[in-house]
């Protein structure tokens, strides 16, 4: 079980969640690429065929990254940053979500909004801590599928596994699997980094949206075009070739 992180105050707190984020928000966000990836392989195939094995690559690099950033999210190791912990450090130190101290923090950016604050509403709930809790720790059947790749197959290699398999592909999580996990991930954080500063993250990156699609448009423009051209110096270099035929004779 996670033991609480060590924290002087807000300020450490602060920070535990903005590291925690990124993985929250990104995890996804690769996983969305590898996604679009896939499909765009099936509708550009003349654009994929030109560097295969590249592509290749960044369909492995891409998945195993947004895997591994989503297991860093629900990280059980001792001393790690994930989940887990953010939570027993959040039950350890319900004080930082005080009236007082919520008013505080807040009114620094938004004094309007903190006067506006119901005494209380900022302050953790027990019953449901527990239960987020429990379903971010490894005994969640998706959760212990996502940790169980990354302890056998992600962060390290299993010997035992790559000699027997005892796994089943249905023992590992699956790409649905993968976003509902990310789905809690984002339900569970939001859900404090709200009670603590009133703030909420995005599900999605500014920018992210369309931005794989064009990739793939500029590569079949730049292909057309290049063939274009390749097709417009073979004629110009036959038509030179009769000319300098018709010159000789």
């Amino acid at each position: 079980m996670a033991k609480p992180i060590q924290i002087s105050g807000e300020n450490d707190f602060e920070k535990l969640l903005k590291r925690l984020s990124d993985d929250i928000v990104k995890a996804p966000a690769f996983l969305r690429i590898d996604k679009r990836l896939v499909e765009c392989f099936e509708n550009y195939d003349d654009e994929v065929c030109q560097a295969e094995f590249f592509w290749a690559m960044v369909s492995d690099a891409v998945r195993e990254t947004g895997l591994s950033r989503l297991a860093r999210v629900y990280d059980k190791q001792k001393n790690a940053l994930g989940l887990p912990a953010l939570l027993v450090t959040i039950k350890a130190n319900r004080h930082l979500f005080a009236d007082q101290a919520v008013t505080k923090r807040v009114g620094r950016m938004n004094a309007s909004f903190a006067d506006s604050i119901i005494p209380g509403s900022h302050f953790p709930d027990s019953q449901v801590l527990q239960n987020d809790l429990a379903l971010v720790s490894y005994s969640d059947p998706l959760v212990r599928k996502l940790l169980d790749w990354r302890d056998k197959f992600g962060a390290h290699i299993s010997s035992e596994q790559t000699i027997k398999r005892n796994i089943p592909d249905t023992g590992l999580p699956t790409q649905d699997e993968a976003f509902k996990l990310c789905e809690r991930a984002f339900d569970v954080f939001n859900r404090y980094s709200s009670l603590f500063h009133a703030v909420s993250h995005l599900t999605t990156i500014i920018g992210e949206e369309g931005s794989v699609d064009s990739v793939f448009r500029h590569l079949r423009r730049g292909l057309t075009a290049g063939r274009k051209q390749s097709d417009e110096d073979a004629e110009r270099f036959l038509q030179e070739i009769e000319t300098t035929r018709r010159k000789a004779s």
